[in-house]
């Protein structure tokens, strides 16, 4: 499990694009605290010249109470158009940055999460950090302003009911949080039982023809009922200990509230309380508890958004791959394997061993083995997409990487086709492709360039594939 301290420092690094935004909501909270108390002092205020306890113009206050009534209104609802809008954006940006950052990650020819996981990642934790960032973060700091400033009101008013309701308050507190890291340890575990039903659906929908050839549906929904039900036994034991926390600070918020209620009853009955202080009691012991028990609420969520920091952070750490300056090569380049080795990470065996070989330019090479002899390894190798542990390519004298994919045409074997029009994916390669040069028929590339270079995946591999020159730039 990762440190508290490495999930705050990641938490620092994913709000950067943001704070400017968080900024804003706490100014707006700012806003509507001085509203709320000002609504308090004018309803001490407005109460005391009712009954005669204070001598002043009543209608000046009345004209005041709704001034600030109208204020608080328009504090509040701009305050939540704000948090929704906020929150989407803060969604977005976190998503597209994270998305960016695993798509463009080195792949050493296996991905380190499985694409359902990845994705219940990027959905439901970039949800859960960006509710955190937009929402929770900035309502805390609002909260704790909220409480100092009542309290601070509270104690000019009754210092000893002050203390009362703290200590009170805070035993409830500390009382309800000693699930702490049993809550955050369910909340783990349920995460990941959620992403592994996630993979289940999608690969299940994916192969839905071989699920169904292998007459496999029934065993396929006996596992994703299991996955399911301990998700719901571990739901309801996270919800057993929330509501044995709520429980205890519903107690402390009911004992705040009857402790200021019998103060101003035996304050009125000795003279020493007006009953606009009455009401000011009354409601500052609200704004007092509403706080300390919004701590009491948001512990789990923010338990909860640990674990999604967590498991962001585990996408965050996949390597860069270096995004190079592209290089268009002119004409058909000779392409040089030499002394190449290559093994995949926690593979037993080599997959390619001090293997050499010169491709000409102009010639087509035929490649074919056995399944596992490296075939499609060697194409990877040959894009790119994989670093040599031994030996080096060259493409026209040029180490084979990034940069240099662009000149390839590069056929997998299978449906691989992104979800849109064909259009789309033929403009994946190159997005300004004039329709010309989208409907052009493969031979008329090799009729244009004679001397263009073919490597051809033979059969017996699992993965056949080819790569074949593209018509403008051709390897």
């Amino acid at each position: 499990m990762i440190s508290f301290r490495e999930c705050m420092k990641a938490l620092r690094g994913l709000s950067k694009p943001v704070r400017w935004r968080m900024a804003v909501t706490l100014a707006i909270g700012l806003v509507r605290i001085v509203a709320s108390l000002s609504f308090v002092w004018a309803s001490k205020n407005l109460v005391d010249i009712a009954t005669g306890a204070k001598d002043a113009p009543l209608w000046p206050a009345i004209w005041f109470f709704l001034g600030i009534l109208t204020v608080q209104l328009l504090v509040i609802i701009l305050g939540n158009w704000w948090a929704s809008y906020t929150q989407v954006k803060v969604q977005n940006i976190l998503r597209k940055d994270l998305f960016g950052h695993v798509l463009g990650s080195r792949w050493d020819g296996r991905d380190r999460f499985l694409s359902g996981d990845t994705v219940n990642r990027l959905e439901e934790d970039i949800r859960v950090v960006a509710d955190l960032l937009s929402d929770r973060i900035p309502g805390l700091v609002i909260t704790l302003t909220q409480l100092l400033a009542a309290s601070v009101y509270l104690l000019v008013l009754a210092p000893n009911l002050l203390w009362v309701l703290l200590i009170l308050m805070s035993a409830a507190v500390f009382g309800s949080k000693l699930f702490f890291k049993r809550l955050r340890k369910l909340m783990t575990a349920i995460r990941a039982r959620e992403s592994e039903l996630q993979q289940l659906m999608q690969e299940s929908l994916q192969h839905r023809v071989l699920v169904l050839t292998l007459t496999n549906v029934e065993r396929v929904l006996e596992k994703f009922g299991w996955l399911q039900a301990d998700v719901e036994d571990k739901t309801r034991k996270r919800l057993n200990y929330n509501a044995v926390s709520r429980g205890l600070m519903f107690l402390g918020f009911q004992a705040g509230h009857a402790a200021a209620f019998l103060w101003g009853i035996f304050g009125i009955q000795a003279g020493t309380v007006t009953y606009g202080t009455m009401t000011a009691f009354l409601q500052l012991v609200s704004q007092v508890q509403r706080p300390i028990a919004e701590f009491g609420r948001q512990v789990p969520a923010f338990i909860q958004a640990v674990t999604s920091i967590e498991r962001l952070m585990e996408l965050l750490e996949l390597e860069d791959d270096p995004l190079d300056e592209a290089i268009t090569l002119s004409g058909a380049p000779d392409i040089s394997v030499e002394d190449v080795s290559y093994a995949y990470p926690d593979a037993r065996k080599t997959v390619i061993k001090d293997f050499s070989c010169h491709f000409a330019a102009g010639a087509m090479t035929v490649i074919a083995g056995p399944t596992g002899a490296g075939k499609s390894t060697l194409i990877r190798l040959i894009l790119g997409l994989l670093k040599p542990q031994k030996g080096q390519v060259l493409i026209g004298g040029i180490p084979a990487g990034a940069a240099l994919r662009g000149n390839f045409m590069y056929i997998p074997q299978g449906n691989s086709l992104l979800s849109g029009t064909i259009r789309t994916n033929l403009q994946l390669a190159n997005p300004h492709a004039s329709p010309a040069h989208r409907h052009r028929p493969c031979p008329a590339a090799s009729r244009r360039h004679p001397a263009a270079g073919r490597i051809h995946i033979g059969p017996g591999s699992g993965d056949r594939k080819k790569a074949a020159p593209e018509s403008e730039q051709p390897v």
